[in-house]
C-alpha cells in the first residue's frame, strides 16, 4: 500500500497525538479483539486487524513514534521500517501473552482459549505443526565474580572458566537419532501439543485445552536419541575466558563479553559477568571520591610536619600545615577513583581523596620533653581564654 493511501496511525487506533502509552495499549487491546480474524468474519476485518497491529507497533515504540510524528510514513521508510515484514499475529500474541496469559496463536490452534472462541464464534480449526529445532538453552551466559576493593579502583585482568553449549551438529538440536529424523507425531495429541477436554455447564458444552503431558507440548515424540548429544540437542565444552575489569568499576556493575556465549546454530551469544566488590577496611567510596581517616600525633598536627597517608596507589607523604585541628579534612586531588566514562578530552580523570584528621593519644614523653611541653602549656590558648571569660561572667553575682 502506498503512503498516500495509508491512514494516520493515530486515526487507526482512535487516539489523540498526545495519547499516553497506556491509552495506546487500551485502544489496541479493544480493537485487536474486535477485528481478530478468528472472531470477526466480516469482509475487511483481517485487513483492519493488520492496520491496527502496524499502528500499534509504531506508536508503542518511542523511537518509531518520534520519527513518525516528525517525518510521517516517509521517515519510517527511510529508517528501514517495512510494514510488509510485520506479522500481526506475532504482535497480538506478544501483547496478550504478557498480560494475564490470554493469547491467540496462528500456529497454535488459536492459543489456550482457541477451542472456546471457536465454539462461540465459529472459528476454523487448523492442524498444528509446532515442532521446531529450537535450542534447549539460552544464547547468553550470566555469571558473577568477586574482586577486591583495590582491584575495583586500579582495574585488573581475570580469567573465568565456563561451560559453553552449542547446538548439536548431528541432530540439528532436536535430540533425535538418524540425523534428527527419528521423530514422529505424538499419538496422544496427534501432533498438536495439547489435548482438548469438554465440560457440560448450564451454558452448554465448554471446551478447554491443556498441554499434552506425553510430549510436553512439543507435539512430537523421539523414537531414538541422538548418539552424539544423548538427546539433549546440544554439546558442552569447558572454555577459559580472559577479560579486563576497568579501573573505577562499581559494585554490582556488569561487564559484557561479546560473542563468547553459547552458540545456537551459527549465532553466538554474549557473556554477562556481574562484578561484586569486597568492602575496604581503609576507604569509603562516594561516587569517584574516596574518604579515609588518618591518625596523627597531636604535636605534629599543631606544629606542622610530614605524615604518611594511605592512597589506592600506595603510601604517600603529605606535609601538614601548622594548626591542623582534630577532624579537619584535607583534599588530595586526583588520588581518588578513575571515572571509566571520562573521554579523552577530559581535564580531570580521577576523583579526589579526602583525608579526615584524627588526633592520636599523646605519646609517653620523657621528663625533659614534658618540661618543655609544660612551658608551652603556660601560654594560655586564646580560645580557652575566651571560653573561661564567658563562664566567669555567667557565674558572677
Amino acid at each position: 500500500m502506498s503512503n498516500a493511501n495509508k491512514r494516520d496511525y493515530y486515526d487507526v487506533l482512535g487516539v489523540s497525538k498526545n495519547a499516553s502509552l497506556e491509552e495506546i495499549k487500551r485502544a489496541f487491546r479493544k480493537l485487536a479483539m474486535k477485528y481478530h480474524p478468528d472472531r470477526n468474519k466480516e469482509p475487511g476485518a483481517e485487513e483492519e486487524f493488520k492496520k491496527i497491529n502496524e499502528a500499534y507497533q509504531v506508536l508503542s515504540d518511542d523511537e518509531k513514534r518520534k520519527l513518525y510524528d516528525q517525518f510521517g510514513f516517509e521517515g519510517l521508510n527511510q529508517s528501514g521500517f517495512n510494514s510488509e515484514n510485520i506479522n500481526p499475529f506475532d504482535i497480538f500474541n506478544q501483547f496478550f501473552g504478557g498480560s494475564g496469559g490470554f493469547s491467540f496463536n496462528t500456529n497454535d490452534d488459536d492459543g489456550p482459549f482457541g477451542d472456546i472462541f471457536s465454539s462461540m464464534f465459529g472459528g476454523r480449526r487448523r492442524q498444528r505443526s509446532n515442532w521446531k529445532n529450537q535450542a534447549k538453552f539460552d544464547q547468553d551466559i550470566h555469571a558473577q565474580i568477586t574482586i577486591s576493593f583495590l582491584d575495583s579502583i586500579l582495574g585488573t585482568t581475570k580469567t573465568f572458566d565456563i561451560n559453553i553449549k552449542k547446538t548439536c551438529d548431528e541432530c540439528g538440536g532436536n535430540g533425535a537419532g538418524n540425523h534428527g529424523k527419528d521423530i514422529k507425531d505424538c499419538p496422544q495429541c496427534n501432533g498438536r501439543g495439547y489435548v482438548i477436554s469438554q465440560t457440560r455447564t448450564i451454558m452448554g458444552i465448554m471446551q478447554s485445552q491443556s498441554i499434552c503431558r506425553k510430549c510436553n507440548g512439543t507435539g512430537k515424540i523421539i523414537n531414538s536419541k541422538c548418539s552424539k548429544c544423548g538427546g539433549k540437542g546440544y554439546l558442552e565444552s569447558l572454555q577459559t575466558i580472559k577479560f579486563d575489569i576497568p579501573s573505577g568499576i562499581k559494585n554490582g556493575e556488569t561487564i559484557v563479553i561479546n560473542n563468547q556465549g553459547n552458540k545456537i546454530n551459527s549465532v553466538r551469544g554474549n557473556v554477562y559477568i556481574t562484578i561484586f566488590v569486597q568492602p575496604s577496611k581503609i576507604f569509603k567510596r562516594e561516587g569517584n571520591k574516596l574518604y579515609t581517616h588518618v591518625l596523627v600525633d597531636p604535636i605534629n598536627a599543631i606544629c606542622g610536619g610530614v605524615i604518611s597517608i594511605p592512597t589506592p596507589y600506595g603510601i604517600k607523604q603529605l606535609k601538614l600545615k601548622p594548626y591542623t585541628a582534630n577532624n579537619d579534612s584535607i583534599t588530595v586531588a586526583n588520588m581518588g577513583i578513575k571515572d571509566i566514562r571520562i573521554g579523552p578530552f577530559s581535564k580531570k580523570s580521577n576523583g579526589d581523596l579526602i583525608l579526615i584528621i584524627n588526633y592520636a593519644a599523646p605519646n609517653r614523653y620523657k621528663s625533659k620533653q614534658l618540661d618543655m611541653l609544660t612551658e608551652l602549656a603556660k601560654i594560655e590558648n586564646d580560645e580557652v581564654k575566651h571560653y573561661n571569660e564567658k563562664i566567669r561572667k555567667e557565674l558572677e553575682r
